[in-house]
């Protein structure tokens, strides 16, 4: 007996994507000076868009070289009052992977007026006719809104290599600058795929991505999966940024317990010898039951060396246990494969960390 494939689109059409039908368009390329892009640039050699600079990229890991053309972080920011938003992609044909959702890695993520109210994403039928590993994806966002609304899109978590991203506005329509955050100097975030916002549903719900936006702060995600390993190059690549605050988030990561004190201390002393006063916060890795177990040693080399630069003077370094960052109720619930977080995760790392995020920015303020 032959048994009919389900095409969930034709039984319920809110599953369908909502094609373009529109002929008014005007479209800008992401990286247009008319926008605000943050968290990402686009390398014109290369032909696509990264977050750190290649020729770094490339000596620090194999894993980094690929890891840094994800766009997780990345946000296409500006003001209008277009009926309509519309995006066409070019990215890279995705390797199917168990524990990411399609939308982290082939979704724009809108937020209008700081609310996630829109997704433009690839389909299946668009991936499976991807030919020569280059797949295009577009799609087409209406808003409620009347008048000029902000907007922040935010780009796919895993991404693999995105070759290009146009938006579209109503002909005739504004573009105006973005909003300006109230604290313009960001963060920057290094560490793992937790970092990265691994098994996240959708762009935006990483954890770095839900801090800045309850902290209305910029940022840069350094989450590098399987490869936030504190290597000399992305020490000195690090201490070469002037970001508000630094979190070192990557002992997961590294593989040993002397791998670990090899690095992690000297990736802090580069840091601090190149920013005396900016707030530096150690975290351990967010993990339960055999996970947070087997890190137990990792956490404590991490905690001792927040104890040295205590006790070496350093006013301005902070020691989060990341086991401690879900609460104390329903812990199983924040959690896809014990290891990585799932979307309530990721917003109780993320407020768990704004309080101090929150003291340190006003204080870098003033």
């Amino acid at each position: 007996m032959s048994v009919e494939k389900m095409d969930i689109t034709k039984i319920d059409k809110n599953f369908a994507q909502a094609t373009i039908q529109e002929t008014d368009i005007v479209w800008r390329k992401a990286y247009d000076s008319a926008f605000d892009l943050r968290g990402v640039f686009y390398d014109e050699e290369a032909g696509c868009f990264y977050r750190i600079p290649r020729e770094i990229a490339d000596q620090v890991s194999p894993g980094v070289k690929v890891l840094a053309r994800c766009t997780v972080g990345g946000r296409i920011r500006f003001r209008t009052n277009s009926p309509y938003i519309t995006a066409r992609v070019k990215s890279l044909k995705l390797n199917m992977s168990w524990n990411y959702s399609l939308f982290a890695r082939c979704g724009l993520c809108i937020y209008v007026n700081g609310v996630y109210d829109g997704l433009i994403r690839a389909d299946f039928k668009q991936w499976e006719n991807a030919e020569d590993d280059i797949m295009y994806y577009d799609g087409i966002y209406h808003t409620r809104q009347t008048g000029v609304y902000d907007v922040e899109i935010y780009m796919p978590n895993y991404s693999e290599t995105i070759y290009d991203v146009e938006i579209g506005l109503k002909e005739g329509c504004e573009l105006l600058p973005a909003k300006p955050y109230t604290y313009d100097k960001p963060v920057v975030i290094y560490g793992t795929s937790i970092t990265q916002g691994a098994c996240v549903s959708r762009a935006g719900n990483d954890y770095t991505s839900v801090l800045g936006r309850l902290c209305d702060t910029d940022f840069i995600n350094l989450g590098f999966s399987g490869n936030g390993r504190g290597e000399p190059i992305m020490a000195d690549y690090l201490a070469s940024l002037d970001p508000s605050v630094f979190i070192l988030d990557f002992d997961g990561n590294v593989r040993t317990l002397e791998s670990l004190i090899e690095v992690h201390m000297p990736m802090y002393r580069k840091i601090r010898a190149k920013h005396p006063t900016t707030p530096i916060i150690m975290i351990t890795v967010q993990a339960m039951g055999d996970f947070a177990a087997k890190s137990a040693a990792k956490k404590e080399v991490v905690y001792q060396n927040y104890l040295t630069a205590k006790a070496e003077g350093d006013e301005n370094v902070y020691f989060i246990d990341g086991t401690t960052m879900f609460g104390t109720e329903d812990i199983d619930n924040c959690f896809s494969d014990l290891l990585h977080p799932n979307d309530m995760g990721y917003y109780r790392i993320a407020k768990s960390l704004q309080p101090l995020m929150m003291e340190l920015l006003k204080r870098r303020n003033n």
